[in-house]
């Protein structure tokens, strides 16, 4: 774990006059293999958002800690998630997906090669449109901190099996543990790896020349 370093890894972007951007370890990509082994325990988590409640204004996170205002006052940053409002990722053939971190078919928006482009995708596409709407409590509802952490992140839940109305699985009442205790093994969508275009390479022949 790197918690204890947070303030080294400061001190060394300082040093070269730049601004230090940190984010949360979430299961997907290669994150899926090492989660459970290394994301935070919530002892680390409340580390890191002292840490960050001290320095916050002064580093970027994104949308990677708003769960944590659980704890208490919200964090510096964007509190709630940011997917298909003000993030999403475009991956190398084109693929509109929610968010950097649920590449997967179920958050696939469209491609911006259809008719009407990336503009299209954005502003008309029924999944980017139903993410924008008033998102349902859940398994949440109940709980006091609901309004402050939002639920949590959605690829968190989406790749440890928790449905998408449930609470993150780092909650910081612990209701993720009961919930991630109950998923079935290897039932949990995996992330789709492979977003290379499948290309044809030819050699053409060429003429010998003195």
């Amino acid at each position: 774990h790197n918690v204890s370093q947070l303030d080294q890894f400061k001190a060394l972007a300082d040093s070269y006059g730049a601004q230090l951007r940190i984010t949360r370890l979430r299961p997907s990509g290669r994150g899926a293999d090492t989660w459970n082994e290394l994301h935070p325990t919530n002892g680390q988590q409340r580390e890191i958002y002292d840490w960050l409640m001290k320095h916050g204004e002064n580093v970027l996170t994104g949308d990677s800690f708003f769960h944590l205002n659980a704890f208490g006052e919200s964090l510096p940053g964007l509190n709630m998630c940011g997917a298909g409002r003000v993030v999403c990722l475009i991956d190398p053939i084109g693929d509109v997906y929610a968010c950097p971190f649920v590449i997967h078919d179920e958050f696939k928006a469209g491609n911006v090669r259809d008719e009407g482009g990336f503009s299209r995708v954005w502003k008309q596409s029924d999944l980017f449109l139903s993410l924008r709407e008033p998102q349902s409590a859940g398994a949440c509802a109940s709980c006091g901190s609901y309004d402050a952490c939002q639920g949590g992140c959605m690829a968190a839940k989406f790749f440890t099996g928790i449905p998408l109305d449930g609470p993150d699985p780092e909650c910081v009442g612990g209701d993720g543990e009961h919930a991630l205790s109950i998923v079935t093994p290897g039932s949990a969508p995996k992330p789709a790896m492979d977003h290379s275009k499948p290309v044809t390479l030819s050699r053409k022949p060429v003429s010998a020349r003195r």
